[in-house]
């Protein structure tokens, strides 16, 4: 520690000991010390936390994919509460709130000033009970209020599909222990799938990997997955104060086949998913297409406390293969595809006016009324690889 580092927290020390000989009120030496810390870590990033013990556990909990709540990644931008991303298939999903918007409110409690593994407490709670959340959105004038009630959060990794007999559909939600076994397991399944309706020698025509309204989660599954559809080059590199600390370099065993891809992201893309999205961008592997992505690439490690407690600490930013960064930039389609399809303006023309892309049915549930950016996807795919008549085998 530096000399001025010395003399603040000599500083430090005596505002402590003037507090505890003469503060009128009541207080708690512990709350009084995690107070502090959260203040000095929320001067630097608003991913660098200080973590309750209770906190902590939730943390770890998060990455086997299995916790109560609402379904939400969040982060504090710009000094405000921000979805990152809600998570596909979860009530927060569901209730309709969507990446980028700002979370004024807790239950009427307001979220400025607030640390954000307090306000992540304050969203969870007993399964079954509701938060009522108060939404600031861009584009919509006056705040408004979104009831979602908790549940059991069960995120499997990686959800599957053929697509026309043809294409392998990946949806990927999160990046949490294990999601690469999972990866190749589900090509797997779409194999026999594939085998089984078009004979032996049936083999996929292209890949879509869905990572839209994926926050993220564990950099190596990030490069683990980056590293089934690259044989060679830079998956991503990481620097701090300017210097190269890592870089992972893709392997050739078990590369998937080269089989064409396309990569949907949108802003609810973030952190892994945008590892992911920028290996294969850089190393011309795939094309990206969608929105812009969320734009979170710094690394944070987690640091056991004595007391359970746990320090995330931001110590270096994610660089993509080319050496762009991630964080705040986020990564660019090469195609821009809106989630909303163009309106028609009047004599046919098109235009790029809004239309709900859900609608909810008779059960008061959102369904899904038109995914134009797959739709784009498969477009693509079919334009680059026409479809055949390939040999067919008997069925199994």
């Amino acid at each position: 520690m530096s000399d001025d580092g010395y003399a603040n927290l000599h500083i430090f020390s005596r505002v402590l000991h003037y507090i505890e000989e003469n503060y009128a009120g009541k207080f708690d030496d512990s709350t009084l010390i995690q107070g502090a810390i959260r203040g000095m870590l929320d001067t630097l990033d608003p991913h660098s936390v200080y973590m309750s013990p209770d906190a902590y556990r939730e943390l770890k909990v998060d990455t086997r994919g299995r916790f109560d709540g609402i379904g939400i990644e969040v982060s504090i931008k710009g000094g405000h509460l921000t979805v990152i991303s809600p998570i596909k298939g979860t009530p927060a999903d569901f209730a309709g709130i969507y990446a980028g918007d700002r979370i004024v409110k807790i239950n009427g409690k307001v979220t400025q000033g607030l640390g954000l593994s307090e306000a992540v407490g304050l969203m969870r709670g007993k399964r079954g009970s509701r938060v009522v959340l108060t939404i600031n959105r861009d584009g919509v004038k006056d705040n408004f209020d979104i009831a979602v009630v908790r549940r059991i959060i069960k995120v499997p990794s990686v959800a599957e599909k053929l697509i026309d007999d043809r294409f392998a559909y990946l949806s990927m939600v999160n990046f949490q222990q294990g999601t690469a076994r999972a990866v190749e397991k589900a090509m797997k399944q779409l194999r026999r799938e594939l085998v089984f309706k078009r004979g032996e020698s049936a083999d996929f025509d292209g890949i879509i990997l869905d990572l839209r309204k994926n926050p993220g989660g564990l950099l190596d599954q990030a490069v683990a997955v980056s590293d089934l559809f690259l044989s060679e080059g830079t998956i991503v590199s990481t620097e701090t104060r300017g210097k190269e600390i890592d870089r992972s370099i893709a392997r050739e065993d078990g590369t998937f086949p080269n089989y064409p891809v396309v990569v949907l992201i949108d802003r609810g893309s973030a952190s892994a998913s945008e590892i992911v999205a920028g290996a294969l961008q850089d190393n011309k592997r795939a094309v990206i297409m969608g929105t812009r992505s969320f734009g979170k690439g710094s690394v944070q490690t987690v640091i056991d406390l004595d007391d359970g407690s746990g320090l995330k600490l931001t110590i270096a930013r994610y660089l993509t293969p080319s050496g762009k960064s991630i964080q705040d930039e986020g990564i660019i389609p090469d195609v821009i595809v809106e989630q909303k399809p163009p309106m028609p303006k009047k004599g046919g023309e098109p235009d790029s006016g809004a239309v709900p892309v859900e609608e909810k049915d008779e059960n008061d549930k959102q369904t899904e009324k038109r995914d134009y950016q797959l739709e784009k996807a498969i477009e693509y795919l079919n334009g680059i690889v026409p479809a055949h008549e390939n040999d067919k085998g008997s069925s199994l």
